[in-house]
């Protein structure tokens, strides 16, 4: 009976990590944001119109998600709490992914059409990925993959 409640508990507890991890992304009134978040999003972007806000998961924290545009391209900023930039996410054009990426992509969805490509940068402006949504199957996939195209992560959308 000990080794049931244990394994129940476990199970448990998995779930709650890994489901967290997990958990999709939640819209968010401005009014839901940390005043932390907005201060540093209006210092580094004044004067944005049509923002959105989103609650997820980063590093097993909870982040903010600013999406908005600029000169027709859509812009992701993710913020810590405490409004520390974590990540930028700018989109570009399918056909500007290096060929490595674009030639993994081929490979492991052959008949995939690429919806949207956005670049993945630190705060400080390098580059560490790529985040690309396809259509396959008539489903839709998020894919993140690393600048020499090897897929980090896959999400169902």
């Amino acid at each position: 009976m000990k080794t049931e409640a244990w394994v129940i508990a476990a199970m448990a507890a998995s779930w709650m990590v890994f489901g967290q991890v997990n958990a999709e992304e939640k819209a968010l009134h401005k009014s839901q944001v940390p005043k932390a978040v907005l201060d540093a999003f209006e210092k580094a972007y004044p004067n944005m119109k049509d923002v959105e806000f989103e609650e997820e998961m980063f590093n097993g924290n909870a982040a903010y998600e600013v999406e908005f545009k600029t000169n027709h391209k859509e812009h992701e900023v993710l913020y810590s709490a405490n409004g520390t930039l974590l990540q930028k996410e700018e989109e570009i054009e399918a056909e500007a992914l290096p060929e490595s990426v674009a030639d993994a992509i081929r490979k492991a969805y052959p008949k995939a059409k690429i919806k949207e490509v956005e670049k993945i940068l630190k705060p400080d402006d390098t580059m560490t990925g790529y985040e690309v949504e396809i259509v396959t199957a008539g489903k839709e996939i998020e894919l993140e993959l690393d600048t020499q195209g090897k897929i980090l992560r896959k999400e169902k959308e």
